[in-house]
């Protein structure tokens, strides 16, 4: 399977879908420490403006199209096959093979209600474990002795997949701090997915995300919490407008995927 990706404002996006993403997942040698990225627009957005930022999406393992701005700058780029990777969906294929998982992330709340809908859904699967973990600022990751300490107790279970669910790109900044002292595992920042186990009416149907109006759905459910980061967000991609106009009207190219 190849490594290709391609450019959105400066984040290396992988030429995937949720179908090749499951795969490589499954065969991942779990030999060397190594991290999965799910950067919506939003941390794109972010990234654009910070450095480590961008070399952590960048040099992920893989680093997923996450979002309907992915897409379609993945399909005027030629990659025709291109399409988003849900993390909860990811997920819900994993969580019926044989790879070993833990949770860390959401608050004790999420992770209870979490716990129990998942034991219901897949009886089978081999879970590890779950933490929620303390709360600290993204500057305040790499030195707290807390989330060392948690860290290491996941390094004792040497679980395969290491679910990350907090919010982005606070994850991103953790997994690149302490992914090296997971040597067997390979960690998943999935942001919000936990609060879609523990609470599925936040999830949004199928139809409204083969729509691409995910975003809006959300948007309807939590607007007080996600309206300035969604208008932060569609005000960036407005300022950065050029981008997709030279996309558009670019020489057509054929499809590279």
């Amino acid at each position: 399977m190849n490594n290709r990706r391609f450019d959105f404002l400066g984040v290396k996006i992988s030429v995937i879908n949720p179908e090749i993403a499951a795969q490589k997942i499954k065969e991942y040698p779990f030999t060397g420490p190594a991290y999965i990225c799910f950067p919506d627009a939003s941390v794109v957005k972010e990234a654009y403006t910070d450095p480590l930022l961008k070399q952590i999406l960048n040099t992920a393992y893989l680093t997923m199209p996450d979002g309907k701005p992915s897409q379609i700058v993945a399909r005027l780029k030629g990659h025709k096959t291109v399409s988003t990777v849900s993390g909860f969906h990811l997920c819900h294929a994993l969580l019926q093979t044989d790879l070993t998982h833990y949770f860390y992330g959401g608050n004790d709340a999420t992770i209870d209600s979490m716990k129990k809908k998942l034991q219901q859904q897949f009886p089978q699967a081999k879970i590890l474990g779950y933490k929620a973990p303390p709360f600290v600022s993204a500057a305040e990751i790499a030195n707290s002795e807390l989330v060392k300490a948690d860290i290491e107790n996941i390094r004792a279970l040497q679980p395969n997949l290491v679910w990350i669910g907090i919010s982005s790109p606070k994850q991103d900044y953790l997994m690149h701090h302490f992914h090296r002292q997971l040597p067997q595992s390979l960690m998943l920042g999935v942001g919000g997915v936990f609060l879609y186990f523990a609470d599925e009416t936040l999830r949004s149907p199928e139809w409204v995300k083969k729509m691409g109006l995910r975003w809006a759905y959300r948007l309807l459910k939590e607007p007080k919490r996600l309206w300035p980061k969604y208008y932060a967000t569609i005000k960036f991609l407005l300022q950065n407008r050029s981008f997709f106009l030279k996309l558009l009207f670019r020489k057509k190219q054929p499809a590279l995927s």
